[in-house]
């Protein structure tokens, strides 16, 4: 769904529709999770912390444990190489409840993550919005570079269920001449160049000298495996480098060299 403002188009990720496509081999398929819900309900004393912790500098919780409280952050600005286009991120963690309530299954925390954009003579209007979905209430948006052409913004969309292992990462790309979004299925990617279906996790590095994505991979945790039900495609860390035209990874030997085109704006 999408709706015009001044010619540009905001990107809506509607939870809605995120439950109606495949359910991607790099991430906690919804039926998968659904078992590790029911079991946790079986074994309240078995459920893990408010997960993941917010520690990591790169999501935005509500917090590790009672009592919960809402927050919202605002990341820095990233400046294009040709000084036209400015973007920021802000993502926004709500606490439903501070601590759970007697008789209460719900989520205890909710995220909203969007991108801001603003041109050379503009200013910031939101363009990209990402909600919360029954399978994974938690989401942040990580802003890496822009394109030394000043054309693509590389970001890192993660999305996770509360409560719950894991952390899905994604590539995100925004081009600025179309005001387009651009999310390669890095499963079918990964499926193409194993053969055969097994799942990693995925970190956004950014541009290399040639214009490629650099992501690093590594290999699931047993508990990761036993849950997707796939195998990892690697035993150890992995870097790829994926052309954003085909969507194709090669995986390199070592982390290729990048390039980092953007100026960073503090935020205000």
């Amino acid at each position: 769904m999408s709706c015009t403002d001044a010619g540009l188009k905001l990107f809506y990720n509607p939870a809605v529709f995120r439950t109606l496509r495949p359910a991607p081999t790099w991430t906690i398929i919804v039926a998968a999770l659904a078992l590790s819900v029911n079991a946790q309900s079986a074994h309240p004393s078995s459920a893990p912390q408010n997960t993941p912790q917010s520690a990591d500098p790169r999501l935005v919780t509500c917090g590790d444990r009672p009592p919960y409280a809402s927050r919202t952050v605002k990341a820095d600005a990233l400046v294009s190489p040709d000084g036209k286009h400015r973007v920021y991120a802000e993502i926004e963690a709500t606490a439903l409840n501070p601590q759970r309530p007697p008789g209460y299954s719900g989520p205890l925390c909710v995220n909203t993550s969007r991108l801001y954009v603003a041109g050379e003579s503009d200013d910031f209007k939101i363009r990209f919005l990402q909600e919360p979905a029954d399978v994974e209430n938690g989401n942040s948006l990580r802003l890496v570079d822009w394109s030394s052409d000043s054309r693509h913004l590389l970001a890192e969309l993660a999305e996770w269920q509360y409560e719950q292992p894991g952390v899905t990462h994604s590539v995100l790309l925004y081009d600025s001449r179309y005001g387009t979004f651009q999310q390669p299925d890095l499963a079918h990617a990964l499926n193409k160049a194993y053969g055969h279906e097994c799942s990693l996790d995925f970190r956004v590095l950014g541009f290399d000298t040639q214009e490629k994505i650099v992501l690093e991979a590594r290999p699931l945790t047993p508990e990761e495996e036993e849950i997707l039900g796939v195998p990892s495609c690697a035993r150890k860390p992995t870097f790829f480098q994926m052309d954003r035209a085909t969507e194709t990874l090669v995986s390199v030997p070592e982390a290729p060299k990048l390039q980092h085109n953007a100026r960073v704006e503090p935020a205000k």
